[in-house]
């Protein structure tokens, strides 16, 4: 963090509250207007402006509500009292649509195959689930579109339906039998969250099938979701067994705590967006007719940013450095590899990643996870390579081409987070690529042989070419920066006419850019963050390099250096907390990690 020495001789300009952090890791809760009528485990959508809340009980109810930002208003009652339904969960509170649940009470539920349309006025029966279920999850951003999964009939469910409009398919099943879990997002993009009995696990859908994705933080079951998108949402109520008040925030690769709501309760329904949400409703007993509000600064506040300096209270100097370029931002040993070795694929995060294959001797394919202190050795790629590109999350990652002992592969493998699993192949062989995106959406982006300005999109299921780099080259800064539609391509080598780069390139989803040049040219380097703020490190110049690079989105800067120069490392997490496994220094492969921390804190300056 900077020091009153640095910043002497400068105006600071006094301010009687401090900034605020913008965006959802700033937001709060308030209260809003009380339901006519306590209820728990009903279902609703809409905005925390416009939703609605159907059914619930005590007892089986078939009222419902409608929420217009500060009060509710009872209006049509749905055609079967039913609770623990579920819902197209971002469809507006205008075009609703409910389905599944039990009628009657504990200990005499019967599970609901009904499916009611709303359409502002009236509630219209449609065409019938065909498992009839209760505690299971929705998703649906309209009432012609939407899914339905996990659940309990006379045991707990995985099966999934999609509904088209005028009927519902049986398609994919969950991994995870569960009941009583939370879900989000579209019938083509969902999200399914915990369960019972107290689990953890998460997983996403893509339109065609489910795959695990990073753990919640906790086993949790009768939780609510929020959010309009299966990547973008909040877990509210976090709990395995007790009113929990927690909020954790996915942003499609990890979970976030926010700040708490007021009043803990369980199984309310939860709305609206993840910077504007709504919670209503749930237990304990009496059961609990409050709303709460989630709400983002407002676009009149104040909000904290990089290398801002001011007197808070007329008392205090205080500063804030953000990401990219704070110069407190450092590098700091991690554990070793269990086996050393270089150009290995990564995914994942600083505290939750996997590095799989690499060559020091020879080809491995070994596969590693790091847990943010130790390494362990769990299941390899089924085919031993090096220079692969890797993508994802430390429980679902891909694996994609590199070199065997003789060999430039097109090889694709996919981790589901216990086994690799062959999928399709790249269109062309290569090697020393990067990656970017998840196993799902991903990248492949340059990489030999010959030096490619190719680019490959990845659907889950096959790869398809699309808009090539500007200049051809490999050995970028790996294992990527952002997504499958927001992405940088970071240095690396071009030949002809046979030279480093410092050339940085961003992807728009449709073409690639030219944006700042890296202040060093370097090839056999990583990059790692997104595509706003990224961080690059190590690689060769005219030697192995320890030199660390931030980006803001506009520029590169210069900031610490590894403890350890090398080439050929993996790098995978973020901005502010990123990682570096393995590599090479000279003609040896290195087994030592580093971790790279930035301070992105509010702080009182040091007067020294």
């Amino acid at each position: 963090m900077t020091t009153y020495k640095e910043v002497k001789g400068a105006t600071v300009q006094t301010l009687d509250s401090d900034p605020v952090v913008g965006g959802v890791a700033g937001g709060s809760w308030s209260s809003g207007g009380n339901m006519n009528e306590g209820r728990v485990a009903g279902a609703g959508s809409g905005t925390q402006t416009a939703s609605i809340f159907a059914g619930g009980t005590p007892p089986t109810t078939a009222d419902v509500e409608l929420y217009n930002g500060s009060s509710w208003t009872e209006t049509t009652e749905i055609n079967t009292a039913r609770a623990e339904l579920a819902a197209a969960t971002v469809a507006p509170s205008t075009a609703a649509l409910i389905f599944a649940g039990h009628t009657g009470t504990y200990p005499t539920q019967t599970p609901s195959t009904a499916n009611e349309y709303w359409n502002g006025s009236s509630w219209t029966e449609l065409a019938e689930v065909n498992t009839g279920r209760w505690a299971a999850a929705g998703a649906g951003a309209s009432y012609t579109a939407a899914l339905l999964y996990g659940g309990y009939s006379s045991t707990n469910v995985n099966s999934t339906e999609s509904w088209n409009g005028s009927a519902w398919t049986e398609v994919n099943e969950l991994n995870t039998t569960r009941r009583y879990l939370a879900g989000t997002g579209s019938n083509t993009a969902a999200i399914a969250i915990g369960g019972s009995p107290g689990l953890n696990t998460v997983e996403q859908w893509n339109g065609s099938s489910w795959t695990a994705t990073t753990n919640f933080p906790t086993g949790s079951e009768y939780i609510e979701a929020a959010g309009a998108s299966y990547t973008d949402c909040l877990a509210l109520g976090v709990t395995p067994s007790s009113t929990g008040a927690e909020t954790i925030h996915w942003d499609g690769s990890s979970w976030t705590e926010l700040a708490n709501y007021t009043t803990g309760r369980i199984n309310g329904v939860g709305s609206g967006s993840s910077p504007a949400a709504l919670l209503s409703g749930g237990n304990p007993a009496p059961v609990n007719a409050s709303t709460e509000e989630f709400t983002t600064a407002p676009v009149t506040s104040a909000i904290l940013v990089e290398g801002m300096v001011f007197l808070s209270g007329g008392t205090t100097l205080k500063g804030f450095g953000k990401a990219a370029g704070v110069p407190s931002a450092t590098w700091s040993s991690g554990g070793s590899l269990n086996t050393a070795r270089r150009s290995s694929g990564s995914a994942g995060t600083q505290t939750a990643s996997v590095l799989y294959g690499g060559v020091a001797s020879t080809v491995y394919a070994n596969n590693e996870s790091y847990n943010g202190s130790s390494w362990t050795e769990t299941t390899d790629l089924n085919t031993g390579r090096a220079g692969n590109a890797g993508m994802g999350t430390s429980t679902a990652a891909l694996s994609v081409g590199g070199y065997d002992d003789s060999t430039i592969v097109e090889n694709t493998e996919s981790w589901n987070g216990s086994s690799w699993t062959e999928v399709n192949d790249l269109n062309s062989d290569r090697s020393d690529s990067t990656g970017a995106g998840t196993y799902t959406a991903g990248l492949v982006i340059g990489g030999v042989t010959p030096y490619t300005a190719k680019v490959e999109s990845w659907d889950g299921t096959n790869w398809t070419e699309t808009g090539d780099l500007n200049t051809a080259r490999a050995y970028l800064g790996k294992d990527g920066c952002g997504t499958q539609t927001a992405a940088l391509a970071v240095a690396g080598y071009e030949s002809p006419p046979d030279r480093n780069v410092a050339i940085v390139e961003s992807w728009d989803g449709s073409s690639w850019t030219e944006v700042g040049d890296l202040n060093t040219a370097v090839r056999q380097g990583s990059a790692t963050g997104t595509q706003g703020l990224a961080v690059a490190f190590g690689g060769y110049t005219t030697t192995e390099s320890a030199n660390t690079e931030t980006w803001n989105g506009t520029s590169w800067t210069e900031t610490n250096n590894m403890a350890t120069a090398r080439r050929f490392s993996s790098g995978t997490g973020s901005i502010v907390g990123a990682l570096a496994g393995g590599g090479r220094i000279g003609t040896s492969a290195y087994a030592n990690t580093e971790e790279w921390t930035a301070d992105a804190t509010l702080s009182t300056l040091d007067f020294d």
